[in-house]
């Protein structure tokens, strides 16, 4: 018997409880930088979905980007504390030394894949080939225009959309991490309100108008 034959025998039977299944989501939810709110909502759903599946290997991923993925993975659950857009976390990634205070250091998704690829080309023993940026369509920027802008993601490239008014500078970036049956995975911070964390997202790449594009490192 499989366990999902088991399971389902188990719920069947009035064995499992629906009490169960949400101390059940909450675990996970804990264990993998969700609010452990019980709910299986879409980011639980997706993070079962990214858990059991794993991205077919693509030759377009570079080594820069596959490593700044890493990073970026390795930060899941960590976030703003005390404040919006505040915290030991926030502040590093901003290049600031922790002071203490709840103040509003401003937006952070981009300091965070910047923060990502600092790390990434340092453990590499290579130069950074783009300057760091706090601006989500900056970085995105200078990723592709140090690489490229390929029009098929691949794990380790940057996705960037618009935030604003069409053509305007606000925009929000993340970490392609794969892409599946027309689902876009990603990995990205700042999302939602306080306290926002790295977490994993999915999206449907049939239906995300505000899409900006898909920068990729040059190595």
């Amino acid at each position: 018997m499989s366990a999902i034959e088991y399971n389902k025998k188990q719920m069947d039977s009035g064995a499992f409880s629906d009490e169960m299944i949400v101390q059940l989501v909450t675990a996970w939810q804990k264990s993998h930088g969700l609010d452990p709110d019980g709910y299986c909502g879409p980011n639980t759903q997706s993070s079962l979905i990214n858990s059991r599946t794993s991205p077919t290997p693509n030759p377009d991923s570079t080594e820069a980007g596959l490593a700044a993925l890493q990073v970026a993975v390795d930060q899941i659950g960590n976030g703003e504390e005390g404040g919006n857009n505040s915290g030991p976390f926030v502040e590093m990634l901003k290049h600031k030394e922790y002071d203490g205070n709840t103040d509003d250091d401003g937006a952070w998704c981009a300091s965070f894949v910047s923060w990502c690829f600092e790390q990434a080309y340092a453990s590499l023993g290579r130069d950074m080939p783009f300057q760091y940026s706090e601006g989500a369509k900056r970085i995105y920027k200078n990723v592709g225009d140090a690489g490229s802008f390929p029009e098929s993601p691949a794990p380790g490239d940057v996705v960037c959309w618009d935030r604003g008014d069409p053509g305007s500078w606000q925009g929000h970036v993340g970490f392609v991490e794969k892409v599946q049956d027309g689902v876009l995975y990603t990995v990205e911070g700042n999302v939602g309100s306080f306290p926002a964390k790295v977490k994993r997202f999915m999206h449907d790449m049939k239906s995300d108008s505000r899409l900006e594009g898909y920068a990729r490192t040059p190595e």
